[in-house]
């Protein structure tokens, strides 16, 4: 019989986990299961046939791990994925039964961001290993976001008649380690054609779930599957042990049954004896209707982020940054805060650990700042120094204390001599924590979304796919960009070929200069930023602070002025956090008129001539 056919009359029981109980029955080798697919295939035959005795309809390979996360190369890959799918072949013909066999696939994360085409290559040559090998039947398992799910079931669509099954992994709350809800991942799922059935596997007890999918209405009636752990594990001894209620969770899944969820199994901690049970417990119990309707949130219209809705209709906003405190003393933040909203600046923002040097943390500022002096404020988001957990946590958080804008940057390299000492994280890189604040705002921001922008670098080599990357963020949420300073007419021209190319909202920087030290400074050590020896040659060694100043005005007024047609808007960043002199110059140009006027119109400019840029490669931080 067909599987759809199947499924049509019946509920489909699949077998428990693979790993969990191969590392209780075989741990002492020391080997991953998917390994012993070569080296002791045997015992996952044993394994295998164990379920089936039980009663297990639906076999899964022995593959979730084979992909390049766990093993050296794709050769090893298919050789394991081959191995496994000839294992469950034997294990189904010496049983004698019939039971299908599903290709499993488990989730390939990008922790070095090698980007969506390079997993999904990966992902393709997996899909084609297994076709290769005549399976029909595809488990895509504990996924934890929809894009490569629908990527890779469409793929195998074009391949041959297959059918398709996605399993997300959500935790207690119901989100995916990548912040997407439960009800986001099913209004999607269950109205993509690639996919034929939909679910949810580990990260959960069956009693979570059960309270989860007890909430939900489904948007049709495709089939859905529910395969939670044993329960939450404890660590004893070094090895990872899962409490033997079989009796609860058999119970458990029988309520979950009743809820019209027609596949059913059991993710980590699962042995053979669980699905036994649980097989003969749903002998005698009806098949249910799951509940069927439309309940799919959506994002509400809230005029509580002016700064984007004036940038969408055209006027020119100014961003001042400060920089906090190495220390505790925020005196000098707070005073200059006040005096840049005074000068009539749209927005502060507070820089995150820049040059991985560490300072007070901007979130936290932020909302001080914001509360006490009463201007909105913009903290950066360092994707550097926190994993998924307190990312959203601190996200969470700064929403919590009334902050609606970020700045999202993948941020700072740690620097050569503190590596011993400091460690990255990168769970996430600019681009997918942008994709990540735009799921929390479909999912729990939806009454009053965040806005947030992101880095422009605008030098490099290549332009073209600097405007790439601009577009992939603005597909990802991104409502505006701020660079680094402007000074040359040849960058002014670059970022105005960059707007053209993508139209996006811009925030042009500008740096003051306040010497003619910080100008040599700045000219010969900070790689992608270009000063115009003009513009040096206005400052001497020996001017006074004060002469100094009034030429950092007066060149920072003029830059804007430069800008003009270009720019969406300003984003000043403070020297030595004058914030004074930021305020003098917000006060010059807005008497100047430089705000005034509209959109940007700066004209078609000639063909790019990308040589006339060519410099050497720098580490960015967008």
């Amino acid at each position: 019989m067909e599987i759809r056919e199947y499924l049509n009359t019946s509920r489909l029981v699949t077998d428990g986990a693979m790993g969990t109980y191969f590392e209780d029955k075989y741990g002492q080798t020391g080997q991953m299961a998917e390994r012993c697919n070569l080296t002791a295939p045997d015992q996952i035959k044993q394994i295998h046939l164990a379920y089936i005795h039980h009663g297990a309809k639906l076999l899964r390979t022995n593959t979730f791990a084979a992909n390049t996360m766990f093993f050296e190369d794709m050769d090893t890959v298919k050789e394991l994925i081959r191995a496994g799918y000839q294992i469950a072949g034997e294990a189904v013909r010496e049983s004698g039964r019939e039971v299908f066999i599903a290709a499993d696939i488990g989730p390939i994360y990008d922790p070095g961001f090698l980007g969506k085409e390079q997993v999904l290559e990966e992902y393709t040559t997996i899909c084609d290993t297994f076709l290769s090998c005549g399976a029909r039947i595809f488990v895509l398992e504990t996924q934890s976001e929809y894009t490569y799910a629908e990527a890779v079931t469409e793929y195998l669509k074009k391949q041959a008649d297959v059918f398709t099954i996605v399993q997300f992994s959500v935790d207690k709350n119901g989100y995916t380690r990548s912040g997407h809800s439960m009800e986001r991942m099913i209004a999607k799922a269950a109205f993509a054609k690639s996919i034929d059935a939909y679910g949810f596997n580990c990260g959960i007890g069956a009693a979570h779930l059960n309270r989860l999918l007890s909430g939900i209405t489904f948007p049709n009636e495709k089939p859905v599957a529910a395969l939670p752990n044993a329960g939450y594990p404890v660590e004893l001894r070094g090895r990872t042990i899962y409490g033997g209620n079989r009796e609860y969770f058999v119970d458990t899944m029988e309520q979950i049954a009743r809820l019209g969820v027609e596949i059913l199994g059991g993710c980590c901690g699962t042995t053979p004896e669980y699905i036994g049970d649980l097989c003969e417990r749903l002998k005698d119990s009806p098949r249910s209707r799951k509940k069927v309707g439309m309940a799919t949130a959506k994002v509400q219209e809230t005029d509580s982020l002016q700064i984007e809705k004036r940038l969408n209709q055209g006027e020119k906003i100014v961003i001042v940054e400060l920089d906090p405190p190495f220390d505790t003393d925020i005196s000098k933040v707070m005073k200059g805060a006040a005096q840049i909203k005074e000068a009539g600046a749209d927005l502060m923002t507070l820089a995150d650990s820049p040059m991985a040097r560490i300072r007070m943390d901007a979130g936290k500022l932020a909302a001080k700042v914001q509360r006490e002096v009463g201007i909105p404020v913009m903290p950066h988001i360092c994707c550097r120094d926190k994993n998924v957990i307190a990312m959203r946590s601190g996200i969470l958080g700064d929403y919590m204390n009334d902050l609606r804008y970020f700045l999202v940057i993948t941020g700072d390299p740690v620097g050569r001599d503190d590596k011993g000492m400091i460690t990255p994280v990168f769970d996430f890189n600019s681009i997918r924590l942008m994709e990540y604040l735009t799921a929390m705002n479909e999912d729990i921001f939806s009454k009053e979304p965040v806005c947030f922008g992101g880095a422009l670098n605008y030098h490099g080599a290549n332009p073209d796919a600097i405007a790439g990357r601009v577009r992939q963020k603005m597909e990802k949420g991104c409502s505006m960009f701020l660079t680094q300073p402007v000074y040359a007419k040849e960058d002014m021209e670059r970022i105005a070929w960059i707007k053209e190319k993508t139209e996006a909202k811009i925030m042009c920087g500008i740096m003051p200069l306040v010497s003619y030290k910080n100008a040599m400074f700045l000219a010969n050590e900070m790689p992608g930023i270009r000063i115009p020896e003009e513009i040096i040659r206005r400052y001497t060694p020996d001017m006074t602070r004060e002469e100094a100043q009034r030429t950092g005005v007066a060149l920072a007024v003029e830059i804007a002025e430069a800008l003009k047609d270009i720019a969406d808007g300003y984003y000043f960043m403070t020297p030595f956090n004058r914030a004074g002199m930021m305020a003098e110059i917000i006060e010059n140009i807005k008497k100047s008129g430089i705000l005034e006027g509209g959109l940007c119109k700066y004209g078609r400019l000639p063909a790019y001539e990308e040589e006339r840029y060519e410099q050497r490669e720098i580490q960015t931080a967008d």
